[in-house]
């Protein structure tokens, strides 16, 4: 953990995007969360693409682990966020948004129950071990019914030391097979990651329920 605040203090943050995702804008409306949905950001930093999701009507909360992004997002959009110390995390409040930091896995479930959810870079910041866990907790926080849309990145896990780390589609389909029900929306050969020393990578884009 250590390492995240090490780089946002650095600013070594190259997952972070100064433009909305395009997976997102093409694949969000495909898994009909319902208007107004209460949508999770788990592991969010300052990411532009929960202003996305708040353009669409939706109440967003992110996760976060490191203060400075969380403070940033507030400050470049001039908003002056409520804050509330929760025990293990503290919360941050301006609407259409909620930012939580701390450990997301000292969340509860009476702090965030969401109707929907959206991961492009939580489950690959995690090593395998974690993602279990990830899992259990992202079940926790969400509805029954709740719809989710993740997008993966995969490569040969020996030719990159992660962070970002490798995700198959294998392993998506064992971790949520026995809660959740999925479907593969897209799958995309990314030829631009060759420039990090990659053989050949992966995003796979999953619409995802919670039974």
């Amino acid at each position: 953990m250590t390492n995240w605040h090490e780089r946002w203090m650095s600013q070594q943050t190259g997952w972070h995007r100064a433009v909305y995702n395009d997976l997102l804008l093409k694949h969000w409306p495909s898994i009909h969360a319902p208007p107004s949905s209460h949508v999770l950001v788990p592991l969010c930093g300052k990411t532009l693409d929960m202003e996305w999701l708040a353009q669409q009507g939706h109440e967003v909360t992110g996760l976060e682990l490191v203060r400075r992004p969380v403070e940033a997002f507030f400050e470049q959009r001039g908003l002056m966020p409520e804050k509330d110390d929760l025990g293990d995390v503290v919360r941050y409040s301006a609407s259409p948004f909620v930012l939580v930091q701390g450990d997301m896995f000292k969340v509860q479930p009476e702090h965030v129950q969401a109707d929907a959810w959206y991961d492009r870079a939580a489950m690959v910041a995690l090593p395998p071990s974690m993602r279990p866990a990830y899992v259990r907790h992202l079940q926790l926080l969400t509805k029954s019914g709740a719809v989710g849309l993740l997008i993966s990145f995969s490569y040969p896990e020996n030719e990159l030391q992660g962070p970002p780390y490798s995700l198959s589609d294998d392993e998506v389909e064992t971790l949520f097979s026995h809660h959740f029900e999925l479907e593969c929306l897209e799958r995309i050969n990314l030829e631009d990651e060759r420039d990090r020393g990659l053989s050949s990578s992966h995003s796979s884009v999953y619409k995802i329920t919670r039974r």
